[in-house]
């Protein structure tokens, strides 16, 4: 979405600044959970696990509850180029169907 139809669309109802804010806020929590948790969890069940630097039964127990912050964490930064696409292509969406609203389409 162009910056003019952002503004325009804002202008006619303030509900679509929400709804992108709030858009951008969940393409981070689905990159971070289903591509960074996926890749965190996949690396947890290799059997990569040498006699150094691993964290023993404490680590095996509660790693999952740790990856899944971890992947939480990477979803919500900043620059995060698999959340940004994902929110870059929801928003188009997201115009496409503001401007068939706005020309009387629906």
């Amino acid at each position: 979405m162009s910056a003019t139809a952002i503004d325009h669309a804002k202008s006619v109802d303030p509900a679509i600044g929400r709804g992108l804010a709030q858009l951008r806020e969940v393409s981070g929590k689905i990159a971070g959970r289903i591509f960074y948790g996926t890749m965190l969890r996949s690396m947890r069940e290799s059997v990569l696990k040498g006699e150094y630097g691993h964290g023993g039964r404490g680590e095996d127990i509660f790693a999952a509850q740790l990856h899944g912050i971890f992947a939480e964490r990477l979803g919500a930064a900043k620059q995060n180029p698999l959340a940004e696409s994902l929110y870059r292509h929801l928003e188009n969406q997201q115009a496409n169907i503001t401007r068939s609203r706005l020309q009387g389409g629906g």
